[in-house]
């Protein structure tokens, strides 16, 4: 079973209903928190979904370090710092190529202040064909995305989790139209996808209703989530248009908004 809760559904300029991203996946039971962005954890605790609070945030999964998806690394770390936090259970982070560089250079600001007290921390870049085992059978496998960077990191990610009964929920993270998605999409159970802009206001590395169309009238995935919104695709009724493109079912997210698989 894959849970996929949106705890932001905005970018990086925020309106009253989307937040920048924030999202917490349960797959089979696992609990994984994914792309914090600023006020994440806040909106985690305000959810219920986390009721151990910063002690039960274990694993973190960053599609790319841009400080929209990523801000709240800092606020986390910082928790983790204060002695009120008590476990002892590693705190891993998962991300692109750059993770090290980026945790380095927040530790030359804040120093120890970003060090747990009581957790090890463990980061883990992924490498290309990488993927991780969740205990309970679950599998979460990243794919590079079409989203340029230009500091820390020229990887962007995004990601496919599998559960235990090979059912399938994928994330594209920031991305313009991009093979690789294409490919993790097909036929998936659940796609979350960035919507950014209208059509008219095309952006590089982002998607807008025409291109996410056509990438799921190519992959045809079984429900497909629009997530990921500046303020004028927000404002726009989004399912209209991708579905001049895509026949199946669609949502256009907002925050606290909750998709289940199985």
């Amino acid at each position: 079973m894959i849970n996929f809760h949106i705890l932001g559904a905005g970018g990086a300029v925020p309106t009253a209903t989307h937040s920048p991203a924030a999202y917490w996946v349960v797959l089979d039971q696992q609990e994984l928190m994914l792309d914090p962005g600023p006020g994440a954890m806040v909106r985690l605790l305000k959810s219920g979904l986390a009721p151990r609070g910063v002690d039960g945030i274990e694993n973190i999964l960053l599609s790319h370090l841009h400080p929209d998806h990523s801000l709240d690394l800092v606020a986390l770390l910082f928790a983790a710092h204060s002695p009120i936090c008590l476990s002892e259970k590693p705190l891993r982070i998962y991300g692109p190529r750059g993770l090290q560089d980026l945790l380095g250079k927040l530790k030359d600001i804040y120093g120890s202040w970003l060090t747990p007290r009581h957790r090890s921390l463990e980061l883990v870049e992924w490498e290309d064909g990488q993927s991780l085992e969740l205990s309970g059978g679950g599998l979460v496998s990243p794919f590079r995305v079409n989203h340029p960077q230009d500091r820390l990191s020229e990887y962007a990610l995004g990601y496919r989790f599998q559960d235990s009964q090979g059912q399938v929920a994928v994330f594209s993270g920031d991305t313009g139209p991009c093979p690789a998605l294409n490919e993790a999409a097909r036929a998936a159970h659940l796609l979350v996808v960035e919507c950014s802009v209208p059509d008219h206001f095309i952006t590089k590395g982002h998607l807008n209703p025409m291109a996410v169309g056509e990438l799921c009238a190519d992959s045809q995935p079984r429900h497909v989530v629009l997530t990921h919104q500046y303020p004028a695709a927000a404002a726009m009724d989004l399912v209209a248009e991708v579905g001049k493109y895509f026949e199946g079912k669609i949502s256009q997210a907002r925050d606290g908004d909750s998709y289940q698989v199985g």
